[in-house]
């Protein structure tokens, strides 16, 4: 017969869950339900939905007073991005610093013009995977920001966003900040402290793997990164090279507008790695090899046919090539 023994997490949960059911009914959060509001397209609310919202209660407050219920702001659809995300094993302890890295490349959005929230999905890999699931909800800021100022006016602040026909919520606030302790929590906290000498081995033990989880996040970013400096190096260099091997066209343009004199003209022109084929007329046609060779640096230029004079008799006709500077 084998035994399961839950690890020590395990137990911290059931014991905090006990706790909370020892709070009253005011302070626990799961008993309020949130107040919805529903947002236009342009971003505004919908009309009478500040009828919705709670009288406000007695200026006195207490430990034990109920809370006001919350208010979410429910988007149209397709207003908030949904997408589904893997990342390391080692890395999901960093997922919000390790995708708000990313969010410009995630998303169609710069990370100021937006609201986010990753959460994890749950679901199972294979261990040779070694993945871990994220889900990443994305809402622009335009697409609230009038109703949050219709709220302010009469100083309701939302808490969190939703979306019709998604699910999840989204909370207004930057992921990577700490939130604030809620004073209806200073209840569990005390009896949290009463029983911090009983598993502050367990919570040393978690630290010490934390931190060790850590460091591999941090390996792997850095091998990223370089991964990344690497590929955005090799590109241009690639190019360099190919131009130092072939010739950069734009170069040889430049270099025969400038060597070519005036009343020379070309009608075409031919350029195929670095062998050049111009055919046009000059008043100096017989010249041009000389001031090619000399002038421009180009090297086995020569005649491809007979020089021929224009209809006009001013000018020669002329095709020859040469082989621009390497």
């Amino acid at each position: 017969m084998i035994l399961s023994i839950p690890g020590p997490e395990a137990v911290f949960r059931w014991w905090v869950s006990r706790m909370a059911e020892l709070l009253p009914a005011a302070l626990r959060r799961d008993q309020r339900q949130d107040v919805r509001l529903p947002v236009r397209r342009d971003g505004t609310l919908a009309p009478n939905s500040l009828s919705r919202l709670p009288l406000p209660a007695s200026r006195k407050k207490s430990l034990l007073s109920a809370r006001p219920a919350p208010v979410c702001l429910v988007l149209p659809a397709g207003a908030m991005l949904a997408r589904e995300l893997t990342l390391p094993r080692a890395a999901a302890p960093h997922a919000v610093q390790t995708i708000g890295y990313d969010l410009d490349r995630l998303t169609p959005f710069r990370p100021e013009d937006v609201v986010w929230t990753v959460t994890p999905t749950g679901k199972a890999f294979p261990l040779r995977n070694g993945q871990v699931s994220f889900r990443l909800l994305v809402a622009p800021r335009r697409a609230f920001e009038a109703a949050m100022q219709e709220l302010a006016e009469h100083a309701v602040i939302p808490t969190h966003l939703r979306c019709e026909g998604l699910e999840g919520a989204l909370p207004l606030g930057t992921p990577s900040k700490v939130k604030k302790i809620r004073p209806s929590l200073l209840v569990l906290l005390g009896l949290a402290l009463i029983a911090a000498p009983f598993i502050g081995q367990e919570i040393s033990r978690l630290r010490l793997d934390h931190a060790l989880s850590a460091l591999s996040a941090e390996k792997q970013q850095a091998e990223a990164l370089r991964r990344d400096i690497a590929g955005f190096t090799q590109g241009p260099a690639a190019i360099r090279r190919e131009e130092h091997r072939l010739g950069s066209s734009l170069l040889v343009l430049q270099t025969l507008t400038q060597a070519l004199p005036e009343e020379t003209s070309l009608t075409e022109l031919h350029l195929h790695e670095r062998h050049v084929s111009l055919e046009g007329q000059s008043a100096q046609a017989t010249q041009l090899i000389g001031i090619l060779e000399h002038r421009a640096a180009f090297s086995n230029a020569a005649f491809s046919g007979p020089i021929t004079r224009s209809e006009d008799r001013r000018q020669d006709l002329f095709t020859l090539h040469a082989d621009a500077p390497g």
